[in-house]
Formats: structure tokens, C-alpha cells, sequence
């Protein structure tokens, strides 16, 4: 009898589907970690954009946010646009051309195309491509607003480190001018960069010389 009863149990639990399964393997208890957080390991995703009235598309695909003018500034207050020339009716005329041809359109009006308009009182912002990251302490943020560990990108001592190539001196290091003494004269030789050295050791290292350290490697800064 007992056999029986639970036979019938086990047929009822197939007949309803509620026979235990194994854990889907895609499901959340097996994500990525970080799925949610394109910024990881070394920044927290930034906080959506607000005041975000509508949001349209551009024809090649761009997402731009529309937010009310007001929100621009913190106190809600918008300069007035000074007043342009205008014609007999009152309009402000086109700038007209030379060889009278139509006016040529201003840089912006041609080489961006925001498609739809968003409503009325509302300026467009274009949304960024790639995410926007807050980065951590040991992090820095590369130009498609990521974030790398600055140990993989610093420069070693007597090594140039510059903000174009999102580089910077490594933890220890100073960054000082790039300098050498030309015909008696201290000449900057890298404008955009910096030395990264240990100026202030006592010691003139790689890199360093009168100029950009006089006090390791003697003589008196320009």
C-alpha cells in the first residue's frame, strides 16, 4: 500500500511539472560578476544623466538627451543671447555671400544631424558612446571613459609621461619639466609632457640635470 501511494505521488509531481530541476546554469546564480557594471573592477558606473525630458536618436545612430534650458545652470537663470543685426522687416537676415550664392551652413548645422526635435524649451546633450565611469583610488580614466589600473600605465623613472597618452608618473616619482641646457640657455624639450624622476633624493638620476633639478644635480633653476 505504501508502494502504491508513492507511486501515485511521483506520477502527480510529473503530471504538475513540479519535479526538482537543476539549476539553469545561464541563470542569475551563475552570472559574471561585474555583469551589471561595465565600469568594474576599477570604477562604479556614474548615475544616469537627470532631468531628462525625451530622448531621440540620431540618423547615424547617436542617442541624444533632451533636458529642459533651465537645468543648465544652478540657479535656473539662462543669459540672453545678444541681439544680431536685422533687416527692414525686423528679421535677422542671412549673411549674405559674395558671389551671391546661399549662405553657407555654420559647422555645427553641418556636420551634426540630431534627427527628431525634442520638446519645446529643451536643449539636446548628446549621450557618450561607451559608459561613464567613476574611477576608484588606483585608477584613471581613458578616453572612452573606462577605467585602467595606474600601475599599467605609469611611467618608470627617466621615462616621459604625458596626459595625451593618459599616462602619468608612477607612485614615488615626481614629474618634472622636460629640460636641457642649449648654448648656455635651460630649453623646455617637451612641452606636452613631463619627466617622471625622483628630484629631491639628494641623488641625480635618470633625466635629471641642472635645469629641471637643480637641487640633486647642482646650479640654480631658471
Amino acid at each position: 500500500m505504501k508502494a502504491l501511494a508513492l507511486l501515485l505521488c511521483s506520477l502527480l509531481l510529473l503530471a504538475t511539472g513540479c519535479a526538482a530541476r537543476e539549476p539553469d546554469p545561464a541563470g542569475p546564480a551563475h552570472a559574471h560578476p561585474g555583469a551589471d557594471n561595465p565600469c568594474a573592477p576599477g570604477g562604479t558606473l556614474r548615475p544616469p544623466r537627470q532631468h531628462v525630458v525625451a530622448t531621440t536618436v540620431t540618423p547615424d545612430g547617436q542617442i541624444v538627451d533632451w533636458i529642459p534650458i533651465e537645468s543648465q545652470t544652478p540657479d535656473g537663470k539662462i543669459a540672453t543671447p545678444p541681439a544680431g543685426p536685422t533687416g527692414p522687416d525686423g528679421a535677422n537676415p542671412p549673411p549674405a555671400s559674395p558671389d551671391g550664392a546661399a549662405p553657407a551652413r555654420s559647422p555645427t548645422e553641418a556636420s551634426v544631424q540630431l534627427g527628431p526635435k525634442g520638446p519645446a524649451g529643451t536643449v539636446p546633450v548628446l549621450r557618450p558612446r561607451w559608459p561613464q565611469c567613476d574611477c576608484l583610488p588606483g585608477y584613471f580614466q581613458q578616453a572612452d571613459g573606462s577605467c585602467a589600473a595606474l600601475a599599467s600605465r605609469c611611467s618608470g623613472e627617466g621615462a616621459m609621461a604625458s596626459g595625451k597618452s593618459f599616462t602619468t608618473c608612477c607612485p614615488g616619482l615626481t614629474p618634472i619639466a622636460s629640460m636641457e641646457r642649449i648654448d648656455g640657455a635651460c630649453v623646455t624639450t617637451a612641452p606636452d609632457a613631463h619627466l617622471c624622476a625622483k628630484c629631491g633624493d639628494g641623488a641625480c638620476g635618470a633625466g635629471e640635470n641642472d635645469c629641471n633639478c637643480p637641487a640633486d644635480c647642482g646650479g640654480s633653476r631658471p
